[in-house]
């Protein structure tokens, strides 16, 4: 069933891209171009980029803690070719996501701790015909629980490598003009994994007002993986974009989260948060 569809995405990329294969060819291949034909989806958990944010977590059994992310990435061009009727580019991305979480103990006084890093590298294809663009995308993910929290529960096996997984997927943007909305599906083809493998994606992006050099804007994004038997995952922001040349440069966000921690292999049961988040356009 996944094989048919992700089939049928294919064949929708190849009839997007069959009439402007045959114009003249009227661009040239590029070298590390300045900007991305697929915009960042930067309300993605796992999308690498430069962003982070503190939250108030609650989990199931009503326990709350302050729970913070500081994620260092990049996802880049690195091959390009932008025609007048299709465009193309190759990127490569890596990020480290890491965790942290400040919780009340039975005395009353407080305990911070490193929770755990994830570490993701990623390639992609994107094709770009007028408005609609097709992202075919293989990225390895790992995960490795923090030192504090190993020695304050007595790890034995910090590690599980079975968690580990390489995932390729598909995605579908439709741009309309500074906004967007998407949808995608991906599989994890790691031959010996200990988790289920289908998962989907959506979501947009609506901006007010964006050739102004600051404006406001909201976005949502939603996962369905069969690993969490399909719950919705759902992370949808509010917030401030600060743009130079109509570009985003700095993003500042209040932000609701509900679902599965999209981080690490720890087992918090279903969560709640909400709270402050920035994302930085540096590199």
């Amino acid at each position: 069933m996944v094989k048919f569809v992700l089939i049928i995405f294919l064949f929708t990329g190849i009839n997007i891209s069959s009439s402007g294969i045959s114009a003249k060819n009227d661009s040239t291949i590029g070298f590390f171009p300045g900007k991305r034909l697929f915009p960042a989806l930067f309300i993605d958990p796992l999308e690498c980029q430069i962003n982070g944010g503190s939250y108030f977590l609650s989990r199931t059994g009503g326990k709350l803690s302050l729970y913070s992310l500081v994620n260092l990435g990049f996802n880049k061009p690195i091959l390009a070719k932008y025609g007048k009727v299709i465009s193309w580019e190759v990127n490569f991305g890596a990020a480290d996501f890491s965790q942290f979480e400040l919780n009340q103990k039975g005395d009353g006084t407080y305990l911070a701790g490193f929770l755990n890093n994830d570490f993701k590298i990623s390639g992609d294809f994107s094709l770009k015909k007028n408005n609609h663009i097709l992202r075919f995308r293989v990225f390895h993910l790992s995960s490795h629980l923090g030192d504090d929290y190993i020695l304050r529960n007595n790890i034995i096996l910090p590690n599980d490598k079975s968690k580990n997984y390489e995932q390729a997927d598909l995605t579908y943007l439709r741009l309309m003009e500074d906004n967007y909305w998407y949808a995608g599906l991906g599989e994890i083809y790691t031959k010996y994994v200990f988790r289920k493998r289908l998962s989907f994606q959506g979501g947009g992006l609506l901006n007010f007002g964006k050739s102004k050099p600051v404006n406001l804007f909201t976005t949502l994004n939603v996962k369905l993986l069969a690993e969490n038997i399909f719950d919705p995952d759902i992370r949808t922001a509010f917030g401030v974009s600060f743009n130079r040349e109509c570009e985003s440069m700095i993003r500042i966000w209040m932000e609701y989260y509900t679902g599965q921690l999209p981080y690490s292999t720890l087992k918090y049961g279903r969560v709640n948060w909400l709270g402050l988040a920035m994302w930085i356009n540096l590199i």
